[in-house]
């Protein structure tokens, strides 16, 4: 995944436009019991048996395919995964920018930071997009003078500002839920080396631009991380339900007409 800054109005904001370990899977807090094994008296005096480890996932195949095919694979595994979660971090201008997405199907909920201290929650549910930015937002970004954004931000409070549909430029802020985007290299691919993180077992696809993207090698091969000149994302919690990306209520959305 890739952070790139686009053009809103005139103003540089950083949103989603490529390839981000882990699954958070949640299950039942009461596993039921094991049924019990019938020993013999000679069999009850024996020690115990260690646990089996866990099989490891099996290989996938993708490490032998090349680098065109590992990139369709890794898009095709995020898009059955219906959901995950995109992190990343990197620079542009010299500003420190960074961004944690909640993805499932076209919703999205996350939050961007630019700079020192400006920040935007982003929401696109039901096909409604609505964006949530801080005092420092407005003046550091929107280039508001420190009376408006303090003005805008007394109004706003905490309630969520609706983006409106025929704001094409800010609709792009949302573009990061297109996962063809998302996992996307520009220029020429050619397969890099194997490489372990955290818990996934990955192989490097990397492009003639200076960006490679790691896929994982065993179980689903999901996208694991993308590596920048400037900065890195991560993906994870894929197939994970996100409780807190729902619509908001009347009462918590304002409408700026932005």
């Amino acid at each position: 995944m890739r952070i790139k800054s686009v053009a809103v109005n005139g103003i540089a904001l950083l949103t989603l436009g490529g390839a981000l370990a882990g699954c958070k899977g949640s299950g039942s807090d009461t596993a039921a019991a094991p049924t019990p094994t019938q020993v013999t008296t000679s069999d009850a005096a024996a020690a115990p048996e260690a646990s089996a480890s866990p099989a490891a996932p099996p290989e996938n195949g993708v490490a032998k395919l090349t680098a065109t095919e590992i990139v369709a694979k890794a898009k095709a595994a995020l898009k059955s995964a219906k959901s995950f979660r995109a992190v990343g971090a990197g620079t542009d201008g010299g500003q420190k920018m960074t961004i944690d997405m909640e993805v499932s199907g076209t919703d999205a909920l996350g939050k961007l930071t630019i700079g020192q201290g400006a920040t935007v929650q982003l929401l696109s549910v039901g096909g409604k997009h609505y964006m949530k930015p801080n005092e420092a937002f407005w003046v550091k970004v929107a280039g508001a003078p420190a009376a408006d954004a303090k003005k805008f931000a007394n109004l706003v409070g905490d309630r969520w500002v609706i983006v409106s549909a025929k704001n094409a430029d800010m609709k792009q802020l949302f573009n990061l839920v297109n996962i063809d985007e998302m996992v996307k290299l520009d220029g020429k691919l050619s397969k890099g080396t194997a490489k372990q993180i955290d818990s996934y077992q990955t192989i490097g696809v990397k492009s003639s631009g200076g960006d490679t993207l790691y896929v994982a090698t065993t179980g689903k091969p999901y996208p694991i991380e993308e590596v920048e000149k400037d900065g890195k994302t991560t993906f994870s919690d894929f197939g994970t339900a996100f409780t807190d990306l729902k619509k908001p209520a009347a009462a918590e959305v304002v409408d700026l007409n932005i």
